[in-house]
């Protein structure tokens, strides 16, 4: 196991990267489509999901202090069933990994660099997550503590230098079609939520653990925070055609310029996604290697990060034809997916561990 120490506030800003790592770019489009005018109440109404993780992580830590997963599985379940069950988590986490390194090499191509072959944009960002897992805990938790201000910065200053464009009428009308487009919208926006069940995996390494529950609420904030100003700017910009655009932020930025000098923004754009996306995989690499290595009953994990990042590579280029195929399963059968592995799975092992250690106190 990693000897890295972390606090509770460091393991919040972690939290707070991996879900906007993907989010802020590519969620005022879907949840337009779903959603309508009422796009910027999703936040709101999925952050429902968020504390729910928070507190299912904190209560399955308290269960299983230094145990993952497949660890868990196998407590719960027996050693063949829990066996099968961690063999899926490994195939569930290398998934959806390759979907998010998919995303980020899609959107550089797209948008930069579009003669440079897909195969080494992802490459090198794997590499350099690669090198970061290997140093562990700390290295993760320390990038993720120097990127973030930078990240807040230009986050904040780019909605800032967009207010003069921006037209509050194109919020209205409200709940135009009731209240069932927006609880669409909001499922989408709370399969981001659910990825903060990474915290599962980072927990044992946290010193002040009294504060852990306190952060990782406020960390829900933060991001639901992040997340509706986001929306709502995106949506007084451009009103409905923001569901035309498949990075409407990105798009947004295009439109920043002052005194003919202060243009080209989209530039900063990039770099925020990029310091998102490295934090965002580095995290899903190091959960990834984690749970294969314990299921296969590696000691030393990292022997096994450069194998498993040539296999993400691998399947990241094989996972979907091209963009629109990769946004469509995001959009629709994707956050079915990733709530079941993410959220339902987790809560049912919750509901295991209750009722076995329940009867176990009772004897």
């Amino acid at each position: 196991m990693d000897k890295s120490r972390i606090t509770s506030w460091q393991l919040g800003m972690l939290m707070y990267q991996l879900i906007l790592g993907s989010s802020i770019l590519l969620m005022p489009a879907i949840t337009t489509k779903l959603s309508g005018h009422d796009m910027w109440l999703t936040p709101i109404v999925g952050s429902i999901v968020g504390f729910a993780m928070v507190w299912l992580c904190l209560r399955l830590h308290r269960y299983f202090p230094h145990a993952t997963f497949p660890q868990m599985a196998v407590k719960l379940l027996g050693k063949v069933p829990g066996k099968i069950m961690g063999f899926i988590f490994v195939l569930f986490n290398l998934h959806v990994l390759a979907v998010g390194v998919r995303d980020y090499g899609e959107f550089v191509i797209g948008n930069f660099f579009f003669k440079t072959p897909l195969l080494m944009i992802i490459g090198s960002m794997l590499l350099l997550c690669a090198f970061a897992v290997r140093g562990g805990v700390d290295v993760l938790t320390r990038s993720g503590q120097i990127f973030i201000p930078f990240i807040f910065l230009f986050t904040v200053l780019t909605l800032v230098f967009l207010i003069p464009d921006l037209k509050p009428a194109q919020i209205l009308p409200m709940f135009e079609k009731g209240i069932v487009p927006t609880l669409k919208g909001s499922t989408i926006v709370s399969g981001w939520f659910c990825q903060l069940i990474a915290m599962i995996y980072f927990l044992p390494y946290v010193k002040d653990k009294k504060n852990a529950g306190k952060w990782g609420y406020l960390t829900v904030i933060g991001i639901t925070l992040t997340m509706f100003c986001v929306n709502i700017a995106t949506l007084m910009l451009f009103g409905d055609s923001t569901a035309f655009y498949n990075y409407p932020v990105f798009m947004a930025a295009r439109y920043i310029q002052l005194a003919d000098f202060f243009e080209h923004v989209e530039a900063i754009v990039m770099m925020i996604w990029v310091l998102g996306a490295y934090v965002k995989i580095s995290v899903g690499f190091y959960i990834t290697v984690i749970t294969t290595t314990e299921w296969i009953g590696i000691k030393d994990y990292k022997s096994s990060v450069f194998p498993l990042g040539l296999l993400i590579l691998v399947m990241s280029i094989w996972i979907a034809p091209n963009f629109q195929a990769m946004a469509g399963f995001v959009a629709t059968s994707g956050t079915f997916y990733i709530l079941t592995g993410f959220a339902v799975v987790p809560f049912l092992m919750l509901a295991v561990a209750r009722m076995r250690l329940g009867a176990l106190q009772k004897k």
